[in-house]
């Protein structure tokens, strides 16, 4: 079956699901309407009985004059870890792009040379083992060179337009952005539009990863999902 087929059985497939969902909504209405006024007679009850009781006066807080160990940040434990440690440690990149990843052994380092590299690239968070090896972490605002390769986009078995890691029929989804309206697009769209997205259309670069998302977003389905990367 083609994928243009398979986009078409989708969008009875949705349907039916649409309908699904507005009877269990219903019913979850229900229920909220009758938490709610369980929890308004639970306040009157513990507010009645509270003005029994005599409030004693309020303590002033006490701040501590530095965060804790829990408080700081992974990058800020690193630092102090480091500036605190004798000999070397492992270093290692992690960068995490737009579109996969890529991880780099940049060797053993000393401490000190470690802190300094940290301190000069803010824009990196950090964490430091029990083992010796620091991961320093690097968001890229870009595709990676494995992903400008064999990245495209197009529409999953649920109706989602993602970021699949060669053509859609493999399946291999790296990232779902938003559900689709799939009567909007077929109203909207001729079906060589309708084709080319059910195929998947190729991403080389960033420019043209966003500029496919701003061409469907219009078209996202009301209850947007938040983009994800698929596990």
């Amino acid at each position: 079956m083609s994928r243009f087929r398979i986009f078409k059985e989708l969008k009875k497939s949705l349907k039916r699901k649409r309908r699904h969902v507005l009877s269990l909504g219903m019913i979850g209405f229900a229920f909220v309407l009758a938490a709610l006024a369980g929890t308004w007679i639970a306040d009157r009850v513990v507010t009645d009985m509270s003005l029994e009781v005599v409030q004693p006066a309020e303590a002033s807080p006490v701040w501590p004059d530095r965060p804790t160990a829990s408080e700081l940040s992974s990058r800020d434990q690193a630092l102090l870890a480091l500036q605190k440690r004798q000999g070397e440690v492992e270093l290692v990149l992690h960068r995490s792009y737009l579109c996969g990843e890529e991880i780099r052994q940049l060797g053993r380092h000393s401490a000190v040379e470690a802190a300094e590299l940290l301190k000069s690239h803010r824009e990196w968070g950090a964490n430091l083992d029990a083992s010796g090896k620091l991961t320093v972490r690097e968001e890229v605002d870009d595709l990676s060179p494995q992903c400008r390769k064999t990245a495209y986009i197009g529409v999953d078995n649920d109706g989602n337009l993602s970021l699949f890691d060669g053509p859609p029929w493999k399946e291999k989804v790296i990232r779902t952005f938003f559900q689709l309206d799939v009567d909007m697009l077929e109203s909207r769209l001729g079906d060589d539009r309708v084709r080319e997205l059910a195929e998947g259309i190729r991403v080389s670069d960033k420019d043209e990863y966003n500029s496919v998302l701003s061409t469907f977003n219009e078209y996202a389905a009301s209850l947007r999902s938040q983009a994800k990367p698929h596990p």
